[in-house]
């Protein structure tokens, strides 16, 4: 099982962003924003892969959703996912889900398709388990928000040193790789953004509101693939739309 970062100390801190005034007004953001993603997927089994200390989990769980199932590298984590009452939950690695194929609705990464080794192949596994679609929030390469913490980093220790921070066209590549592998038709469905220009302890909620979730500079995108089985058409009958 491949390492993680996130055990001990960071594990048991790692809610703490969240409880600032910064944090607050970041995940609201985040918040509003996934939940658009996934308004049509309110009563579908999801399964979110790093699922961490199960912030979003519960999030959806508050929002009306079934329960989504966790899974996360780090038992450490998923002990404070434990007390916050959550209880579908598995330690597990992402290259390797321990699920059956189509066994969930959707598949769900928030935040930790960077983290992962592999995230390509952490993609296709995805893809396997899937029946509908894989979601992936993620933190955008190409924002200012990005470029600070990386920058920071350079400098101070901190998580985002060990991250991989993603681009729009690196996750469709993903998408292109595991339809070319699997006997699964993926094509593009939505993306959007927030935190357009935000950058550690700064955030205007005047100023995104007016830019909106349509830009491609936010610091937390989601994009979202539809996914289902191909029908006798062979590996190489599926849509291109969108994922060029």
């Amino acid at each position: 099982m491949e390492s993680n970062a996130f055990c001990g100390k960071v594990a048991e801190e790692y809610d703490s962003f969240f409880e600032t005034e910064f944090g607050k007004k970041v995940f609201s953001f985040e918040r509003e924003l996934l939940l658009k993603v996934l308004e049509d997927k309110r009563d579908k089994e999801i399964l979110e892969v790093g699922c961490g200390t199960g912030i979003w989990i519960k999030t959806l769980v508050e929002e009306g959703f079934k329960e989504p199932i966790g899974i996360d590298i780090s038992e450490d984590m998923l002990r404070v996912a434990r007390r916050k009452g959550l209880k579908k939950l598995v330690r597990g690695d992402a290259h390797h889900l321990p699920f059956k194929k189509n066994s969930v609705d959707v598949v769900l990464f928030i935040t930790s398709l960077e983290f992962i080794g592999d995230g390509r192949k952490a993609f296709v596994e995805a893809v396997k388990v899937a029946k509908e679609a894989v979601v992936v929030g993620f933190l955008n390469k190409y924002s200012l928000l990005s470029a600070y913490r990386y920058f920071k980093s350079l400098l101070k220790a901190t998580a985002y040193r060990k991250a991989n921070f993603l681009s729009l066209d690196e996750i469709k590549s993903f998408a292109r790789f595991a339809r070319e592998i699997t006997d699964k038709i993926v094509t593009f469905d939505t993306f959007y953004t927030t935190l357009n220009l935000c950058v550690d302890g700064f955030l205007s909620d005047r100023i995104e509101r007016k830019l909106g979730f349509n830009l491609p500079i936010g610091g937390f995108g989601v994009v979202r693939f539809r996914v289902k089985e191909r029908d006798g058409a062979g590996k190489r009958g599926y849509s291109r739309r969108g994922l060029k």
